[in-house]
Protein backbone atom coordinates (compact mmCIF):
# COMPACT_ATOMS: atom_id res chain seq x y z
CA UNK A 1 0.00 0.00 0.00
CA UNK A 2 2.84 2.37 0.91
CA UNK A 3 4.50 1.56 -2.41
CA UNK A 4 1.24 2.41 -4.22
CA UNK A 5 0.96 5.75 -2.42
CA UNK A 6 4.59 6.51 -3.24
CA UNK A 7 3.98 5.70 -6.90
CA UNK A 8 0.88 7.88 -7.03
CA UNK A 9 2.72 10.77 -5.37
CA UNK A 10 5.61 10.45 -7.82
CA UNK A 11 3.20 10.33 -10.76
CA UNK A 12 1.42 13.51 -9.61
CA UNK A 13 4.77 15.29 -9.16
CA UNK A 14 5.92 14.31 -12.64
CA UNK A 15 2.62 15.41 -14.17
CA UNK A 16 2.83 18.76 -12.40
CA UNK A 17 6.39 19.29 -13.62
CA UNK A 18 5.38 18.47 -17.17
CA UNK A 19 2.51 20.98 -16.97
CA UNK A 20 4.88 23.69 -15.78
CA UNK A 21 7.47 23.00 -18.46
CA UNK A 22 5.11 22.32 -21.31
CA UNK A 23 2.42 24.90 -20.58
CA UNK A 24 -0.24 22.18 -20.43
CA UNK A 25 -2.29 22.29 -23.62
CA UNK A 26 -1.66 25.96 -24.39
CA UNK A 27 0.00 26.74 -27.69
CA UNK A 28 3.19 28.80 -27.52
CA UNK A 29 2.86 32.45 -28.55
CA UNK A 30 4.10 32.82 -32.07
CA UNK A 31 6.22 35.74 -33.10
CA UNK A 32 4.88 38.05 -35.79
CA UNK A 33 6.66 39.53 -38.77
CA UNK A 34 8.29 42.89 -39.32
CA UNK A 35 5.99 44.20 -42.05
CA UNK A 36 2.99 46.53 -41.85
CA UNK A 37 -0.29 46.23 -43.75
CA UNK A 38 -3.26 48.56 -44.12
CA UNK A 39 -6.54 46.74 -43.39
CA UNK A 40 -9.73 48.39 -44.67
CA UNK A 41 -13.03 47.10 -43.26
CA UNK A 42 -16.50 47.38 -44.72
CA UNK A 43 -16.18 49.95 -47.49
CA UNK A 44 -19.49 48.82 -48.97
CA UNK A 45 -22.47 50.51 -50.52
CA UNK A 46 -24.98 49.42 -47.89
CA UNK A 47 -22.86 51.12 -45.23
CA UNK A 48 -21.54 54.22 -46.98
CA UNK A 49 -24.36 55.27 -49.32
CA UNK A 50 -27.23 57.40 -48.03
CA UNK A 51 -29.75 54.95 -49.48
CA UNK A 52 -27.88 51.90 -48.21
CA UNK A 53 -29.64 49.33 -46.05
CA UNK A 54 -27.48 49.98 -42.98
CA UNK A 55 -25.84 53.39 -43.46
CA UNK A 56 -23.36 55.06 -41.15
CA UNK A 57 -23.71 58.76 -40.33
CA UNK A 58 -23.51 60.45 -43.71
CA UNK A 59 -21.55 63.49 -42.50
CA UNK A 60 -18.72 61.08 -41.61
CA UNK A 61 -18.52 59.35 -44.98
CA UNK A 62 -16.65 61.84 -47.17
CA UNK A 63 -14.04 62.71 -44.51
CA UNK A 64 -13.55 58.96 -43.98
CA UNK A 65 -13.10 58.38 -47.72
CA UNK A 66 -10.68 61.31 -48.06
CA UNK A 67 -8.57 60.06 -45.15
CA UNK A 68 -8.64 56.52 -46.50
CA UNK A 69 -7.50 57.58 -49.95
CA UNK A 70 -4.64 59.54 -48.37
CA UNK A 71 -3.34 56.53 -46.42
CA UNK A 72 -3.75 54.19 -49.39
CA UNK A 73 -1.84 56.61 -51.63
CA UNK A 74 0.96 56.79 -49.06
CA UNK A 75 0.99 53.01 -48.68
CA UNK A 76 1.22 52.52 -52.46
CA UNK A 77 4.12 54.97 -52.69
CA UNK A 78 6.03 53.06 -50.02
CA UNK A 79 5.27 49.50 -51.17
CA UNK A 80 3.14 48.84 -48.10
CA UNK A 81 0.57 46.08 -48.36
CA UNK A 82 -3.11 47.09 -48.51
CA UNK A 83 -6.08 44.73 -48.32
CA UNK A 84 -9.83 44.87 -47.81
CA UNK A 85 -12.53 42.93 -46.04
CA UNK A 86 -16.07 42.69 -47.32
CA UNK A 87 -19.11 41.54 -45.37
CA UNK A 88 -21.02 38.83 -47.17
CA UNK A 89 -24.20 37.56 -45.54
CA UNK A 90 -25.94 34.46 -46.79
CA UNK A 91 -29.16 35.42 -48.61
CA UNK A 92 -30.82 32.59 -46.67
CA UNK A 93 -29.87 33.78 -43.16
CA UNK A 94 -33.33 35.23 -42.72
CA UNK A 95 -33.21 36.13 -39.02
CA UNK A 96 -29.80 37.84 -39.04
CA UNK A 97 -30.55 39.54 -42.35
CA UNK A 98 -33.78 40.94 -40.92
CA UNK A 99 -31.92 42.35 -37.90
CA UNK A 100 -29.44 44.04 -40.27
CA UNK A 101 -32.11 45.35 -42.66
CA UNK A 102 -30.87 42.89 -45.28
CA UNK A 103 -27.54 44.68 -45.62
CA UNK A 104 -24.70 43.14 -47.70
CA UNK A 105 -26.13 39.77 -48.80
CA UNK A 106 -23.64 37.96 -51.01
CA UNK A 107 -23.63 39.24 -54.63
CA UNK A 108 -26.23 41.96 -53.96
CA UNK A 109 -25.32 45.45 -55.15
CA UNK A 110 -25.06 46.83 -51.61
CA UNK A 111 -22.33 44.34 -50.73
CA UNK A 112 -19.96 45.73 -53.36
CA UNK A 113 -17.08 48.04 -52.44
CA UNK A 114 -17.80 51.75 -52.77
CA UNK A 115 -15.51 53.08 -55.50
CA UNK A 116 -15.40 56.59 -54.05
CA UNK A 117 -12.66 55.06 -51.92
CA UNK A 118 -9.54 53.55 -53.45
CA UNK A 119 -10.66 49.92 -53.38
CA UNK A 120 -8.22 48.46 -55.89
CA UNK A 121 -4.94 48.46 -54.00
CA UNK A 122 -4.96 44.81 -52.93
CA UNK A 123 -6.91 41.62 -52.31
CA UNK A 124 -10.36 41.33 -50.73
CA UNK A 125 -11.24 38.90 -47.92
CA UNK A 126 -14.87 37.94 -47.44
CA UNK A 127 -16.21 37.71 -43.91
CA UNK A 128 -19.49 36.69 -42.32
CA UNK A 129 -19.14 38.22 -38.84
CA UNK A 130 -17.76 41.34 -37.17
CA UNK A 131 -14.35 39.71 -36.69
CA UNK A 132 -12.35 39.70 -39.93
CA UNK A 133 -10.32 36.75 -38.64
CA UNK A 134 -13.41 34.56 -39.05
CA UNK A 135 -12.02 34.12 -42.56
CA UNK A 136 -9.61 31.25 -41.95
CA UNK A 137 -7.40 32.32 -44.88
CA UNK A 138 -6.59 35.75 -43.47
CA UNK A 139 -4.11 34.93 -40.71
CA UNK A 140 -2.01 32.44 -42.76
CA UNK A 141 -1.91 34.96 -45.60
CA UNK A 142 -0.65 37.69 -43.25
CA UNK A 143 2.02 35.29 -42.02
CA UNK A 144 3.09 34.65 -45.62
CA UNK A 145 3.48 38.41 -46.04
CA UNK A 146 5.57 38.67 -42.84
CA UNK A 147 3.07 41.11 -41.31
CA UNK A 148 3.35 42.06 -37.64
CA UNK A 149 1.46 45.37 -37.59
CA UNK A 150 -2.03 46.17 -38.85
CA UNK A 151 -3.19 49.71 -39.61
CA UNK A 152 -6.99 49.58 -39.55
CA UNK A 153 -9.70 51.87 -40.91
CA UNK A 154 -13.29 51.36 -41.91
CA UNK A 155 -17.02 51.50 -41.35
CA UNK A 156 -18.71 50.73 -38.06
CA UNK A 157 -15.96 51.65 -35.65
CA UNK A 158 -17.95 50.20 -32.74
CA UNK A 159 -18.56 46.86 -34.47
CA UNK A 160 -16.20 45.42 -37.09
CA UNK A 161 -13.30 47.76 -36.39
CA UNK A 162 -13.37 47.30 -32.61
CA UNK A 163 -13.96 43.54 -32.78
CA UNK A 164 -11.27 42.94 -35.40
CA UNK A 165 -8.74 45.16 -33.61
CA UNK A 166 -9.25 43.21 -30.39
CA UNK A 167 -8.91 39.91 -32.26
CA UNK A 168 -5.67 41.15 -33.84
CA UNK A 169 -4.26 42.16 -30.45
CA UNK A 170 -5.12 38.72 -29.09
CA UNK A 171 -3.07 37.28 -31.96
CA UNK A 172 -0.09 39.45 -30.95
CA UNK A 173 -0.25 41.93 -33.83
CA UNK A 174 0.60 45.55 -33.18
CA UNK A 175 -2.53 47.51 -34.07
CA UNK A 176 -2.98 51.13 -35.11
CA UNK A 177 -6.33 52.67 -36.03
CA UNK A 178 -6.71 55.78 -38.20
CA UNK A 179 -9.16 57.98 -36.33
CA UNK A 180 -10.39 60.13 -39.23
CA UNK A 181 -10.80 57.08 -41.49
CA UNK A 182 -13.51 55.61 -39.26
CA UNK A 183 -17.27 55.92 -39.43
CA UNK A 184 -20.13 54.96 -37.15
CA UNK A 185 -23.83 55.53 -36.69
CA UNK A 186 -23.11 58.79 -34.85
CA UNK A 187 -20.26 60.91 -33.57
CA UNK A 188 -20.93 59.55 -30.09
CA UNK A 189 -20.68 55.90 -31.17
CA UNK A 190 -17.48 56.54 -33.13
CA UNK A 191 -15.88 58.46 -30.24
CA UNK A 192 -16.87 55.74 -27.76
CA UNK A 193 -15.32 53.12 -30.06
CA UNK A 194 -12.08 55.10 -30.28
CA UNK A 195 -11.94 55.26 -26.47
CA UNK A 196 -12.55 51.49 -26.28
CA UNK A 197 -9.79 50.91 -28.82
CA UNK A 198 -7.34 52.98 -26.79
CA UNK A 199 -8.35 51.18 -23.59
CA UNK A 200 -7.69 47.85 -25.34
CA UNK A 201 -4.13 48.88 -26.21
CA UNK A 202 -4.61 50.06 -29.79
CA UNK A 203 -2.58 53.03 -31.04
CA UNK A 204 -4.75 55.77 -32.55
CA UNK A 205 -3.38 58.15 -35.19
CA UNK A 206 -4.81 60.59 -37.70
CA UNK A 207 -4.27 60.04 -41.40
CA UNK A 208 -1.85 62.99 -41.42
CA UNK A 209 0.23 61.39 -38.68
CA UNK A 210 0.28 58.08 -40.53
CA UNK A 211 1.33 59.67 -43.83
CA UNK A 212 4.04 61.75 -42.14
CA UNK A 213 5.51 58.75 -40.31
CA UNK A 214 5.23 56.08 -43.00
CA UNK A 215 8.48 54.47 -44.10
CA UNK A 216 9.18 51.77 -46.66
CA UNK A 217 8.94 48.30 -45.11
CA UNK A 218 12.21 46.40 -44.80
CA UNK A 219 10.31 43.12 -44.61
CA UNK A 220 10.24 40.93 -47.68
CA UNK A 221 6.84 39.40 -48.34
CA UNK A 222 5.30 37.61 -51.26
CA UNK A 223 2.89 39.75 -53.24
CA UNK A 224 0.95 39.13 -56.43
CA UNK A 225 -1.13 36.32 -57.94
CA UNK A 226 0.52 33.55 -55.94
CA UNK A 227 -0.78 35.06 -52.67
CA UNK A 228 -4.27 35.65 -53.97
CA UNK A 229 -3.95 39.35 -54.78
CA UNK A 230 -6.74 40.72 -56.92
CA UNK A 231 -8.92 37.76 -56.05
CA UNK A 232 -11.68 37.50 -53.50
CA UNK A 233 -10.43 35.22 -50.75
CA UNK A 234 -13.35 33.37 -49.18
CA UNK A 235 -13.60 31.05 -46.18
Amino acid sequence: MARLKTGLTLGVAIAAAMMLLGGCDQEPIRGRGLGTAVMLLGYQGDYLEANGRLPVAQDQVQPMIDATNAIVTAARANAMLVFYTRDEASPFAFVSNWSRHYATPRLWAGSQLDERADVNAGPVFAKSSKDAFCNSKLEPWLDEQNIGELVIAGAYADRSVLTTARAALARKYKVTVISDALAGTSDASRDAAIKSLKDAGVDVESSQQFVAAIKPSTAIGLRGPLTGSWWLLKH
